[in-house]
């Protein structure tokens, strides 16, 4: 399974989130919410053991919703807009234009080398740069734990669209110089490319954490 046979990291924010600026009772989004157990089983049958939390954007709407693996396996960090509610959902659409980026895969995908001179272009191959919810659904105490405490249970497929990451160097400003009278160069993101050939599909199926010592 490409990618996925190659990652071992599992951890457990920036971006559009405010889960530090919204406390989680005000969240439009509540019923998602949440840090949840997970196996995220991939195509081949191959099972990785990871956390995932759901929490909401800063616009804090109804059905709009932050995915984070904190650089888990599949280092996904992205908005979703979602169709249904937590009982029943997906993706409201799964055209690829139409999705947000995962803005992990972005930031990992810039060059580690700066560029030397302007009208300098990278476009590097880069896994999961967008990602869709086909179906979903939270089943509120769904479920009972190995360690027999009951829990809510998730379960989500999400289809990964990977592609290239395209940059453009540009002039760094003057204030952000080492030497403001030496020119600097940087790389700024411009877009991305799918490559269809590449999508790949995963079952990403748990529980909301419990924060029982023996569910750990």
């Amino acid at each position: 399974m490409k990618k996925l046979l190659y990652i071992l990291v599992v951890g457990l924010i920036g971006l559009t989130a405010c889960n530090d600026d919204i406390e989680i009772w005000d969240s439009a989004v509540l019923d998602y919410s949440g840090t949840y157990v997970v196996d995220l089983t991939d195509v081949d049958g191959n099972v990785h053991h990871d956390m995932i939390e759901i929490y909401n954007t800063a616009a804090n709407v109804e059905n709009e919703v932050i995915i984070d693996d904190h650089n888990g396996t599949i280092e996904l960090r992205s908005k979703f807009s979602l169709d249904g509610d937590f009982s029943n959902f997906k993706s409201k659409s799964i055209d690829f234009a139409d999705l947000a980026l995962n803005e992990n895969a972005i930031a990992d995908a810039k060059p580690e080398t700066a560029p030397t001179g302007l009208d300098q272009t990278a476009s590097p191959e880069t896994w999961y740069i967008k990602a869709a919810i086909t179906e979903g659904k939270i089943l509120p105490k769904g479920m009972t734990t190995e360690a027999g405490n009951v829990a809510d249970s998730i379960y989500m497929k999400v289809v990964l669209y990977s592609g290239t990451v395209n940059f453009k160097s540009a002039s760094v400003p003057t204030e952000y110089r080492a030497n403001p009278d030496v020119e600097e160069f940087e790389w700024v993101f411009v877009d991305v490319a799918h490559d269809a050939t590449k999508d790949e599909t995963v079952v990403i199926s748990g529980n909301r954490y419990t924060g029982f010592p023996e569910d750990d």
